[in-house]
């Protein structure tokens, strides 16, 4: 069972009225503070909270809540998944950084998003920019030794940027935030009763202004480009070797992620058919390019079966149509590669050094966006209004009555309409345009 699919049970457990009111008593503010935040917290995004008799009213905010910018000296970031949204979220830090140097910022987050490993490596090792605290959601010991962590370390903030887990505010319930303010996302009860102050997640806004509110207070540029920069730091090996861009195989290769077993999500597919369909007219379209396909272990199996439906396909149509193996048809250098690689920071150089990435909505899709800008984005099941890169080429969306369906909630649907009815033709002619325009040479 995955970690969405447990916080949804414990979320129907403990979201209503009675747990709201336990947990509410557990939040040990002073009172100045408690009803400092009352005179500030917006009521459309609030709900009623449980205060204490012998609170004082005050209508006069408490020069420690909010806290100013200027005097924050530690934060706490919560992103405990989702590899795409951590990318944006590392963009913010990297702005905040740059405007507040002298601040120091923790990342709570789990195995599941290395992406911040990568890049708090990438940064400079006298001074990085972050520094990662790792925690497993489902062991009761990392909990507590999270929340003593958080007692005795003393953050000015804890932002906590998840929109659906309902586990870091039961950790944050029992947290002493005496001197913290707490901010995330208006998606539980409970959080009502705990957080100090929260932000309407916005379904219809990138994600990237979503995070943003939650650091106005910083009021940071909001500009949609990367200034992160990647820099390519791992030892050589052959499947990074392999993407040398002084190969001429690597300056017609065309990498496409068409699986993302994500939260196991069978809509983070493209079904394959269109997957087969794709593979012919991109070798249609750039003549003597070298396909390959790009996922994780849970995706490989899939990849097989387009790799052989693909490569079927083009002996077929050598042999119908009497072509020479000269021609590329059915010869080793038109076969689909999967590319098995040991590591996301494996995955990064792949799509920096490829001419053309061609990604359904996941999180190798945004990697691809932020090293690479030939990236074109496949739609279905998700809103690109929400998620679309910032460095692109252009996107399908197909957009049927019943999407987007995965906005921070398992989808119930049975069937893959939304990705079956991304036209294939639509796409290459979009890419078409784009290649007849210079902003891809397909000679690199």
């Amino acid at each position: 069972m995955n970690n969405k699919k447990i916080n949804r049970i414990a979320a129907r457990l403990i979201d209503n009225a009675v747990f709201v009111k336990i947990f509410a008593l557990l939040k040990r503010k002073s009172d100045p503070l408690s009803s400092a935040q009352e005179s500030i917290t917006p009521s459309r995004t609030r709900t009623s909270r449980l205060k204490r008799k012998s609170a004082p009213f005050s209508s006069a905010p408490s020069p420690l809540f909010p806290p100013k910018s200027d005097a924050v000296k530690k934060i706490l970031i919560i992103k405990l998944e989702g590899m795409g949204d951590a990318v944006y979220l590392i963009e913010i830090i990297h702005r905040l950084k740059t405007k507040y140097p002298a601040i120091d910022i923790d990342v709570l987050t789990t195995d599941k998003v290395p992406v911040f490993n990568i890049f708090a490596s990438n940064s400079s090792p006298a001074k990085p920019e972050f520094n990662l605290i790792i925690i497993n959601p489902l062991s009761f010991t990392d909990y507590c030794k999270t929340i003593k962590a958080i007692n005795n370390t003393g953050y000015d903030i804890i932002t906590d940027t998840t929109g659906m887990p309902v586990n870091i505010p039961l950790m944050l319930a029992f947290a002493k935030t005496s001197k913290i303010y707490i901010i995330g996302f208006d998606t539980l009860k409970i959080k009502k009763s705990i957080y100090d102050r929260l932000e309407d997640l916005n379904e219809d806004m990138h994600i990237f202004e979503n995070y943003l509110k939650l650091f106005k207070i910083f009021n940071l540029p909001q500009d949609k480009r990367f200034t992160l920069r990647f820099t390519i730091n791992i030892n050589s090996n052959d499947s990074v070797n392999s993407c040398n861009p002084r190969k001429p195989a690597d300056s017609r290769r065309i990498i496409l992620v068409l699986s993302s077993n994500s939260g196991g999500l069978m809509h983070r597919k493209l079904p394959l058919a269109g997957s087969v369909k794709l593979i012919k007219l991109l070798r249609k379209e750039f003549n003597g390019c070298h396909i390959s396909l790009l996922g994780g272990p849970g995706d490989y199996n899939y990849l097989e079966e387009i790799k052989n439906a693909a490569e079927s396909f083009s002996a077929e149509s050598a042999q119908a149509e009497s072509r020479p193996a000269e021609s590329g048809y059915g010869t080793p250098d038109a076969g689909v590669k999967i590319e098995r690689t040991k590591s996301i920071e494996e995955a990064m150089v792949l799509l920096k050094n490829s001419f053309l990435n061609i990604c359904i909505d996941s999180g190798l899709m945004h990697l691809s966006s932020l090293v690479n800008p030939s990236t074109y984005c496949l739609f279905g099941y998700s809103n690109p209004a929400n998620s679309l890169p910032f460095n692109n080429i252009g996107y399908f969306w197909s957009h049927p009555d019943c999407a987007p369906c995965s906005f921070y909630k398992i989808s119930g649907c049975d069937n893959l309409k939304c990705m079956d009815e991304i036209d294939i033709d639509a796409v290459i002619n979009d890419i078409k345009q784009f290649k007849n325009n210079k902003h891809i040479d397909s000679h690199h």
